[in-house]
């Protein structure tokens, strides 16, 4: 395997395939961007409700790409993921070649608007006690995929390492999701090709992971740290020892806060694409392939995904590292039928800030409780003088 094969996939000159997104709004604004450059894609169909930020976005996409001497084939249509049957018959009609979608009820950043002290509070209940919120939406989707004849492959954003698993259980797991881990593999390159004195691309890492790590890889202090597996590799040659890999996870790499971050999340997103339209395989990482609990290294091609073997670890260890690191995120517990239980002291904190009290959360109660979940969150920040 070269290094072009590990880092940079290369679509085949002769695909021009339609690329549907779907939700234009931070994310998805910032991911329209990059696929307005690439020259291959055929066509972009960028979707989402808000028709007037929709129409802006595409039109912001085409003429930056234009000024830089691109000549994208971008359409906007507007898509309301609340209508199930529409949504199938769009993608019927679309017959998009992929779906990436970065949809979710309430945007991840949004608590870092609470003043200090509240934000602080509200961010120790960790991740996962807003599942609702980013699980209703992929659900919606997912369900629309299904009652239609589309057979290509399904990407998404919001917090794949939890959702996708869920989806997975009630037979609904996108192909993978995005980000999470996957950003991590780039620090880890940069800071142990600092220490060998070589191309950060030369190096090889392999990393299993949970969304969970990722805060503390960037800087946010912890006690306990979720379970991992990470090997670095230069030239074949086991080197994780050696340049100090568990050290290099949680060494500082500052990055500025919020919304500036869905360029990094981007850019792993766009080699993704450029990986299923590609020849050959292309190792990468990605969270919750095939609904697996977490992220995985995988190899990627225009004929599919599939877990990479990892020497030394079964697959079946691999999951028991993810499962085992949603605790870390607040979930306690996913069941068989897609229940997850969170963990009681991270769902004690909104119940005790804001009044809403989840202790257990079913696949057929996500909306409403998404609902509920929303608005106590808006009611608790006007109190405290935020604009969200």
């Amino acid at each position: 395997m070269t290094k072009l094969d590990i880092q940079h996939p290369t679509p085949d000159s002769q695909v021009s395939p339609t690329i549907l997104l779907v939700g234009v709004g931070g994310l998805g604004g910032v991911i329209l961007e990059l696929l307005a450059r690439e020259e291959w894609i055929g066509r972009i169909v960028a979707a989402d409700r808000d028709a007037e930020r929709g129409t802006a976005r595409c039109n912001l996409a085409r003429i930056g790409a234009t000024a830089q001497g691109h000549t994208p084939d971008i359409r906007f249509m507007r898509l309301d993921l609340n209508e199930r049957d529409a949504v199938s018959d769009t993608i019927d009609s679309i017959e998009p070649d992929l779906i990436l979608s970065t949809a979710s009820m309430l945007t991840w950043w949004l608590p870092d608007l609470l003043p200090e002290s509240q934000a602080a509070r509200i961010k120790a209940a960790g991740f996962g006690v807003w599942l609702p919120v980013h699980l209703t939406l992929s659900m919606k989707l997912m369900e629309a995929v299904r009652d239609s004849g589309y057979e290509g492959h399904t990407l998404t954003a919001p917090f794949p390492d939890v959702v996708n698993c869920i989806l997975g259980k009630v037979d609904l797991a996108p192909t993978c999701g995005i980000g999470n881990l996957d950003e991590i593999v780039p620090k880890l390159q940069i800071l142990a090709g600092r220490r060998l004195n070589v191309v950060p691309h030369e190096l090889l890492v392999t990393l299993v992971a949970h969304h969970a790590l990722e805060p503390l890889a960037f800087g946010e202090p912890a006690g306990e740290r979720p379970p991992y597996f990470v090997r670095i590799e230069l030239h074949g040659r086991d080197v994780t020892a050696d340049v100090g890999a568990d050290e290099l996870i949680f060494e500082p790499y500052p990055l500025p806060a919020g919304p500036d971050t869905h360029f990094l999340t981007a850019g792993s997103a766009l080699r993704l694409v450029r990986a299923f339209f590609s020849e050959p395989e292309s190792y990468l990482h990605v969270p919750a392939p095939g609904g697996l609990p977490g992220g995985y290294p995988v190899y990627v091609s225009r004929e599919g995904i599939r877990l990479a073997l990892i020497e030394g670890l079964s697959p079946e260890d691999a999951v028991d590292i993810n499962e085992r690191s949603h605790a870390f995120d607040g979930i306690h517990h996913i069941e068989e039928d897609g229940t997850a239980e969170f963990c009681s002291e991270n769902a004690a904190i909104l119940r005790e800030e804001f009044g809403y009290d989840c202790k257990r959360l079913t696949p057929g109660e996500a909306e409403a409780r998404a609902g509920e979940l929303i608005m106590r969150f808006k009611d608790y920040a006007r109190k405290h003088g935020a604009n969200i």
